[in-house]
């Protein structure tokens, strides 16, 4: 039965791959893939075998978000362990932030497409001994050829919403043979092991561990970064900063309008960098000057009340947020599901949302028990944003509140490493 699946799984695979593979490689140039060693994920390497790291974890993650979950599972891991890393991601940008990241005896490449024979030839090539798969990237063809090599693969960070188990409880029979290649799983909330349970994971592999994007033991809070803060004041000229944070279309001109109304400077930091000029376009159809981050320097002029500061760039995020006096977060007004909050929770930094934060359930509902977070309908965002300006200590103490919610999570990376390290063959 397996084998059967696996055949009409990598037909249908094959068949949207032909179709999707011209936009693929469009969305690759556009974000600037190409040249970074894409041909990976085709099986094709610019260096030999031998000259691979051999023998340590191998971490997958998808994007940036994933790729940031991974850099602080493998320097906690490295903390510990002996031996190489490699990680793999999907997207341009994840693989742009993994390299940025310059941490030792780390091998960063792209995950191969899941066509027989390519996930082997990936693993034939680095030899780990155990497999992390963050969040829900688990494949098909690539778990069978670990399996075939006898490599544990486990899951980290696993989280399932109600609507994703819905879907997956009509085809459990299914779920539950997708699921069967997993040697452990580590999850975030009560809630998800029940919902994995349900959908056919077997529960004695299942782990909660809390959310290693949520916790703070493992955190890199960043300090103020002086080149950042100095673009800031000069821009802000003394108005509270407040930061747009990844935004979608037609987000950053209704963010920024009442930003305005509110008496703030509007910081915005788009969730695809490559819309730039279509977020440049709609801001100065409403009269704003747009300064981005790619540009460099600064001009020696500028209107005070009309500049709109625009954060461009991959996996800077993080050192924004920590200057702002608020966050709004973005997907949560004119699209549904929102954006993750936890890293403007993590620096201490009020938060607004929408009322679209469907993807992030547990946690708004978590930050929502505690009065540690704040949303509102659009029509309402500049009155919001007002009152959590005008009203600083108020705002504070809602920060505050929402970081020691956050707790529960503390120590998430160091039980997701020891998961990791009980299945790992020993080191030769």
């Amino acid at each position: 039965m397996k084998w059967v699946l696996r055949v009409a799984y990598t037909v249908f695979y094959l068949v949207f791959l032909i179709l999707a593979l011209p936009g693929y490689l469009i969305k690759m140039k556009r974000r600037g893939g190409m040249g970074t060693g894409l041909l990976e994920r085709f099986g094709y390497y610019r260096q030999s075998r031998s000259e691979e790291p051999q023998g340590g974890l191998f971490v997958h993650a998808v994007s940036v978000g994933e790729v940031m979950i991974a850099l602080k599972l493998i320097r906690e891991w490295k903390r510990t362990q002996d031996g190489p890393v490699v990680l793999s991601t999907t997207t341009s940008t994840g693989h742009a932030t993994a390299r940025q990241a310059e941490l030792e005896n780390v091998r960063v490449t792209y995950a191969p497409l899941d066509i027989p024979g390519l996930p082997g030839r990936c693993l034939d090539r680095f030899h780990p001994r155990v497999i992390a798969l963050v969040e829900a990237e688990l494949w098909p063809n690539f778990s069978h050829a670990a399996a075939q090599r006898g490599i544990p693969i486990a899951m980290v960070n696993a989280r399932l919403s109600a609507r994703s188990e819905g879907r997956y409880r009509r085809v459990r029979r299914l779920s539950r043979m997708f699921f069967s290649g997993l040697s452990a799983m580590g999850v975030q909330d009560p809630e998800d092991i029940d919902r994995f349970v349900g959908i056919g994971v077997r529960s004695e592999i299942i782990r909660l561990t809390g959310s290693i994007k949520f916790d703070q033991e493992a955190g890199n809070i960043p300090e103020t970064r002086k080149d950042f803060a100095g673009i800031l004041k000069k821009l802000a000229c003394g108005k509270p900063v407040v930061l747009a944070a990844s935004t979608h279309a037609g987000e950053e001109q209704l963010i920024a309008r009442a930003i305005r109304e509110a008496g703030g400077f509007p910081l915005i930091v788009p969730r695809h960098a490559e819309r730039r000029y279509d977020v440049i376009k709609d801001l100065e159809d409403e009269g704003w000057r747009c300064i981005l981050r790619t540009e460099g320097t600064l001009p020696d002029s500028l209107p005070e009340d009309s500049v709109c500061y625009i954060a461009d760039t991959t996996g800077e995020l993080r050192d924004w947020t920590a200057l702002a006096q608020v966050a709004v977060i973005g997907k949560s007004f004119l699209a549904e599901g929102g954006q993750n909050p936890a890293e403007a929770v993590a620096c201490g930094v009020p938060v607004v949302t929408g009322p679209h934060m469907e993807n992030f359930a547990a946690l708004i509902q978590l930050l929502v028990k505690v009065d540690g977070i704040t949303q509102c309908e659009s029509n309402r965002l500049a009155e919001t944003l007002k009152n959590l300006l005008t009203h600083p200590e108020e705002a504070s103490a809602k920060a505050h509140r929402a970081l020691s919610a956050l707790k529960v999570h503390s120590g998430a990376t160091q039980r997701s490493v020891e998961m990791l390290t009980s299945l790992a063959a020993p080191l030769c």
